[in-house]
């Protein structure tokens, strides 16, 4: 996880950047399937994103916000293997009930 914090930091904050994260987050998953749900959850966090905006240009603003906070989620998801079961559950819960716009 901490690779996939440390790439979305250096990516330009476009839609195609989001679109990339989805991907490379499932494909995450599928390799580490024992954190197979905070991979799909960060996926699909960002696919809504990405399905809200498919037809509307981004602006500043939202691509900003946006992107501060999915770097605020792949931050406490890099330490994930470090957390009890009870802030891993809590983690999962906020991402799995948040937005990004």
């Amino acid at each position: 996880m901490e690779e996939l914090a440390q790439w979305l930091k250096s990516q330009h904050k476009g839609l195609r950047t989001y679109k990339t994260f989805q991907q490379r987050a499932l494909e995450m998953g599928a390799q580490h399937r024992d954190q197979y749900a905070l991979y799909y959850l960060l996926g699909m966090l960002v696919g809504r994103f990405v399905d809200s905006f498919e037809e509307n240009p981004l602006t500043l603003d939202v691509t900003d916000e946006a992107h501060r906070r999915l770097v605020a989620f792949a931050d406490k998801a890099a330490g994930y293997e470090r957390l009890s079961a009870d802030e891993r559950l809590k983690l999962l819960n906020e991402i799995a009930g948040s937005e990004l716009n």
